[in-house]
């Protein structure tokens, strides 16, 4: 991957993540058809219900729904080490 090209996923992703703020503010809904996806692919985000519990990923190659059991929400191993300089 180039420089150029990682530059232009991140302002592909960042104009999708606005467009999904701005659909979310008109609608109630921040799912994405193609037509008004920046990168032409619709981002369909469920409803979150207790018997399918599908969260919304965004990571560096996509922007998908997945089960959250299968997601890795925080990284503690990274994480808990910060611990010391955010919490009182």
């Amino acid at each position: 991957m180039t420089a150029d090209t990682g530059r232009a996923f991140d302002e592909t992703f960042c104009k999708t993540m606005r467009k999904m703020w701005v659909q979310f503010a008109k609608t109630g809904c921040p799912s994405l058809s193609a037509d008004l996806s920046p990168d032409g692919k619709a981002k369909e985000w469920p409803l979150y219900d207790l018997k399918d519990k599908k969260v919304m990923v965004f990571d560096e190659f996509d922007i998908h729904p997945a089960k959250e059991a299968n997601v890795k929400i925080v990284d503690w191993e990274r994480t808990y080490p910060l611990i010391k300089y955010y919490v009182l």
